[in-house]
């Protein structure tokens, strides 16, 4: 006997789906994704995929046992999946943003709460998935026991982009793609902050919006890193990753006044350098000098200054211009704090 195995056959309905998303957010289409269903029949893989999409659920969990004899199944740090229903019908996309491994009795109470099912307790988790996980140990004349690995996954939903925008019961959420409007709704939220804030004329507004065009229309999602915070159909704060220039930048980063100290930048900051550390040795920075709560955070992510100062008048108030730089090879050696 065989584990059972939720991947799905990708028939022309899956690859349309995924075709249609890839488009959206200018991925390439032969980017690898995987294509599963939730849980172990029609009525609770309908259920689960319908939490993804109008609830809290942004989390999944599996044996890890199971997972080993099934790499089309087992999850991948940064990886997309298209999610069906039990029949095969695509319903979402959605990408893992972390995966951890651990006994099924030390899961915790925030991982249920991010799994998003039942009533979100700790207690109600271990009762759902220790059914499930004995039911599916028993199919296969296994027995399970609480000290079985269990694969942890966390993700986004992506896709359809206005589930994505309009996350329920869960947000805001940070979404790490380039959803379609997003930087452009981030563009007007920076020009009407370092307007209020810095004073800076129509000139910044223009440039803004210019420069940010000009990265849509290069963008390449399998190159270039995007984060949005996202709540409500509205765009709450950015970060990208521009990788078309010979060192990767670190731009667009912002929150909403209304969500800043509450740890939305630090988690966006995260995002990205988590990113870059398994890609790329070297980013750098531009930003100026009255930025300090910023510049504090760039610092404590391993970002060292570099260069010198210059100043620039162009957008209306004279500001001091700071290169920053960070090196993957001084946060593996300890050197920084991460």
């Amino acid at each position: 006997m065989e584990p059972l195995d939720n991947s799905v056959v990708k028939d022309s309905r899956v690859e349309r789906f995924w075709r249609d998303f890839c488009s959206g957010i200018r991925l390439p289409v032969d980017t690898p994704y995987q294509a599963w269903y939730f849980g172990d029949g029609p009525a609770l893989a309908h259920e689960l995929v319908e939490l993804v999409l109008h609830g809290p659920k942004r989390a999944t969990a599996g044996l890890s046992a199971v997972n080993d004899e099934l790499p089309m199944m087992k999850p991948q740090a940064d990886g997309y999946s298209v999610v069906t229903e039990f029949d095969g019908t695509p319903r979402a996309v959605i990408r893992t943003t972390a995966v951890d491994r651990r006994p099924f009795r030390d899961v915790d109470a925030a991982f249920a709460w991010d799994e998003g099912e039942g009533d979100r307790t700790l207690a109600d988790w271990r009762h759902g998935h220790r059914g499930f996980f004995t039911r599916e140990m028993g199919a296969v004349g296994r027995t399970f026991d609480e000290g079985m690995l269990v694969d942890l996954e966390r993700f986004e939903l992506l896709y359809p982009f206005d589930a994505a925008m309009n996350p329920v019961d869960c947000g805001p959420r940070i979404v790490p793609a380039c959803l379609p409007g997003g930087l452009a709704a981030s563009a007007e939220l920076q020009i009407a902050y370092y307007a209020d804030r810095h004073g800076f004329g129509p000139v910044f507004g223009r440039e803004r919006r210019t420069d940010i065009a000009q990265f849509l229309a290069e963008h390449d999602a399998a190159r270039d890193g995007v984060w949005l915070l996202v709540d409500r159909g509205r765009v709450l704060g950015s970060i990208a990753i521009d990788c078309r220039g010979a060192v990767p930048e670190l731009r667009w980063f912002i929150v909403e006044e209304a969500l800043q100290g509450r740890g939305w930048g630090k988690r966006l900051m995260a995002c990205a350098m988590d990113w870059c550390a398994r890609r790329h040795p070297r980013v750098v920075l531009h930003t100026f000098s009255a930025l300090t709560e910023a510049r504090r955070l760039y610092e404590e992510f391993g970002f060292v200054r570099i260069g010198t100062e210059s100043t620039y008048s162009g957008w209306g108030p004279t500001i001091v211009d700071q290169g920053f730089e960070w090196r993957r090879d001084a946060r593996q050696s300890g050197t920084i704090r991460p």
